[in-house]
């Protein structure tokens, strides 16, 4: 079995050392759904070895070995797509604004600013490269719907075309939880995978009511909203099971015990 290694938080993008567990490699595009296997996703892409959002946190996914990633999606100025988590580029880069008061050429003017401040050599890369990039080492795409314009049909058509095109969109999955939203690209997409970030402690059944509606639909919630008792509720209805937040020795420990499809992590790798 293939050990995961744990990044001490004081050293950030540095060797891990190793930990309990295990973490399949990227299953098959087409059945990834409907795998057994347990994986890790790197929120964010590998933040243990590249700053975040960035086309060198997709690259560093997959030489690590993670099977998804999780990437927040917005548009530019000039209607281009690209990684950006917050609605400015203040944060991260070396620039200022709104990613919508900024073209592309704008943007890939700044340079990204790493957690400690550093200023770095990358970029903020185009979704089309990050897909690219994630499709080349067989990696699954988790994305965001917190960010970005995801009720306008433009911006969802040019996200999904993107997708069909880099062959990702059958090994991704669209955290949408804004119900009218989801539905409505399940309406227009209903071959896309879709989710939201429930509460299996709380609403298991309500949750596994609301995501038997879909074709294609897999259980997103915290490592701190469910136990081994709702797990196998959610697994016993068909649904796979994808837990995030999961960043420490403990959780990691309590997530191998659930057997989830995918481990969302900032800190865990391969």
């Amino acid at each position: 079995m293939k050990k995961s290694r744990f990044l001490s938080l004081a050293l950030p993008f540095m060797f891990v050392t190793s930990l309990f567990g295990n973490a399949a490699s990227a299953a098959p595009n087409a059945n990834w759904l409907h795998s057994s296997k347990t994986e890790l996703s790197a929120h964010r892409g590998a933040q243990v070895a590249a700053p975040e959002n960035t086309l060198e946190s997709i690259t560093q996914a997959g030489l690590l070995g993670y099977g998804f990633v999780e990437i927040d999606v917005q548009k530019t100025k000039d209607d281009q797509y690209i990684l950006m988590h917050d609605q400015t580029v203040d944060r991260t880069t070396t620039g200022s604004g709104k990613v919508e008061d900024l073209t592309l050429q704008e943007i890939q003017s700044f340079s990204i600013v790493d957690k400690q401040g550093n200023v770095t050599h990358y970029k903020v890369p185009t979704l089309h490269e990050v897909l690219e990039e994630a499709n080349k080492y067989n990696i699954g795409i988790n994305f965001d719907g917190s960010k970005g314009d995801w009720d306008d049909k433009k911006f969802v058509d040019g996200v999904m075309e993107e997708a069909k095109e880099t062959k990702v969109l059958n090994h991704s999955f669209f955290v949408l939880s804004n119900t009218s939203i989801r539905d409505q690209i399940n309406s227009w997409y209903p071959e896309a995978t879709v989710t939201f970030l429930g509460n299996a402690l709380k609403n298991a059944d309500a949750d596994i009511k609301e995501l038997q509606k879909y074709e294609n639909a897999i259980y997103s919630t915290s490592i701190n909203n469910v136990d081994e008792e709702t797990a196998k509720k959610i697994k016993k209805t068909g649904l796979k099971l994808h837990v995030y937040s999961v960043n420490t020795a403990e959780t990691y420990e309590k997530a191998n015990k659930i057997h989830p499809r995918l481990i969302e992590t900032d800190v865990i790798v391969p």
